[in-house]
């Protein structure tokens, strides 16, 4: 009996541990009103992530009015936030303040808790103040997963405060394409021989580009079809935990959320030579997000096409018009080979798709008529299957505004007109290395039927939960019937 108890209580749990996260830069939303936080909250909500991580550092002057909105606009909206405390940017904090900070915030109904108990809490860095956790932890009861990547996985293993580990390993080394070799590192370090694995939290980024004098930063990471892969690689991992990196990290340019322009400050106390987001959404890469996030939670085969859409990305300036501003593919900073930035960012457009069955997609720049381009990714079922779809196509020097269209059966399904791609210069005659994103969904009323993604179970992905559920409230009947024998 109590057997059987513990295994429903068991499986409670781990219907709740999934979750998204988003990296939200707390630095970056300085002149934010309710009505901003509300904005962003709901734009997080409708794309499933489950709840923000707030970079917090030690000492900003608006911290405290920030955190009070955030939290107050999260629990009227029923949104999650935790803290993730920045020992890099603004040195480290003080054990004090860490004390006092998380004993403000980790009791309010909108902090996010790891299965529902204790409040998760993480770090941007900070390994060198891993002794300080001991005496934090007996005061402030949390459950810790701090990103200490500057250290190897299998250095941490043995922490005895860490409850879990996060990794920033987001984005593959130069040319090479993203692996999940070091995600299986983490997972590994983290297995306990004892039966109880200590949980990971999963990076996924997509995009990097970031200039900036002050901190001695000018690199870009390679990008291209990373967003559309990584989210296949987190179906295969499988980690308890996966965040997004970031929400809204203007100044590295891999942002999700939307562009708020009284909040663009970074570029100047950065000392960055122009604003690189500015004009540049990337708000198309939050369309999808739904979708893969349910296949992430329930299973590849179980997400359904509930909306069908279009995304596009891009750079606007081809890698040889312009100066490359010094700017480097790697960066030797962390001891790595550097590239022109220009062999590890493609001069390509970029296109995904989330169909429900076959249609066939052109693309046009300029006045040049639109051509026909072939999927060179698809769903495992192959063409025509639901799911997922990606391509790209060489801009060959090619300018004027881009039109990439989804047709089915003749008729116009959807299309993004992006922005012209130019070889003008402008007056900095600096390659901008950042991506403009475009989307576009259909009318889910004027979209037939839902499909499910190849090799669907039973279950749908309407609900993230609905999966455990069936199976701990058959547990229960079944638990029922056998008290009643």
């Amino acid at each position: 009996m109590a057997l059987i108890l513990a295994l429903v209580i068991a499986l409670a749990c781990h219907a709740q541990a999934k979750a998204v996260f988003a990296h939200f830069m707390l630095a970056n939303s300085q002149n934010f009103t309710l009505d901003d936080w509300k904005e962003d909250i709901t734009l997080a909500q409708a794309a499933k992530i489950d709840a923000f991580a707030l970079n917090t550092g030690y000492g900003g002057p608006y911290t405290g009015q920030l955190l009070n909105d955030a939290f107050a606009v999260a629990a009227e909206l029923d949104f999650k936030l935790f803290l993730s405390l920045d020992y890099s940017g603004d040195g480290r904090w003080p054990q004090d303040q860490v004390i006092k900070w998380l004993g403000n915030y980790t009791k309010l109904p909108a902090y996010y808790k790891h299965n529902g108990e204790k409040p998760l809490v993480s770090t941007f860095e900070g390994y060198e103040a891993q002794g300080d956790w001991t005496n934090i932890k007996k005061k402030v009861d949390c459950f810790f997963m701090p990103d200490w990547s500057s250290i190897l996985p299998e250095q941490l293993a043995s922490s005895n405060v860490t409850d879990g580990l996060m990794s920033w390993s987001a984005w593959p080394d130069g040319t090479a394409p993203m692996n999940t070799s070091m995600d299986e590192r983490y997972q590994s370090a983290l297995r306990s021989t004892g039966g109880t694995d200590k949980p990971y939290i999963m990076p996924v980024s997509p995009w990097f580009y970031t200039n900036m004098v002050r901190y001695n930063k000018n690199w870009v990471w390679q990008g291209d079809d990373l967003w559309y892969k990584r989210w296949d690689q987190v179906v295969d991992i499988e980690p308890e935990y996966v965040e997004i990196l970031t929400w809204n990290d203007f100044g590295e340019s891999h942002y999700i959320g939307p562009i708020h322009e009284h909040d663009l400050g970074t570029f100047t106390s950065g000392g960055a030579p122009y604003d690189y987001a500015i004009g540049m959404p990337h708000d198309g890469w939050r369309a999808f997000l739904p979708y893969v996030i349910d296949r992430y939670k329930t299973g590849a085969g179980s997400a359904t096409v509930d909306q069908e859409g279009l995304v596009t990305w891009y750079r606007l300036t081809p890698s040889w018009a312009c100066s490359d501003g010094k700017t480097t593919g790697n960066t030797a900073t962390q001891a790595q080979h550097t590239y022109p930035p220009g062999e590890v960012l493609k001069d390509e457009i970029f296109f995904s798709a989330l169909l429900d069955s076959a249609a066939n997609l052109t693309v046009s720049i300029g006045d040049e008529e639109a051509e026909i381009i072939a999927w060179s990714d698809m769903p495992a079922g192959g063409n025509g299957a639901p799911g997922l779809y990606f391509g790209s196509v060489p801009m060959d020097n090619r300018i004027g505004e881009v039109n990439v269209t989804l047709t089915r059966d003749g008729q116009a399904l959807a299309q993004v007109l992006g922005q012209p791609i130019s070889t003008q210069c402008g007056s900095n005659n600096l390659t901008n290395w950042n991506a403009w994103v475009g989307s576009n969904m259909t009318d889910p009323s004027a979209n037939g039927s839902n499909s499910k993604d190849s090799g669907a179970a039973a279950w749908s992905s309407r609900s993230p939960l609905q999966q455990p559920a069936v199976l701990i409230s058959g547990l229960i009947v079944w638990l029922g019937l056998w008290l009643v024998i």
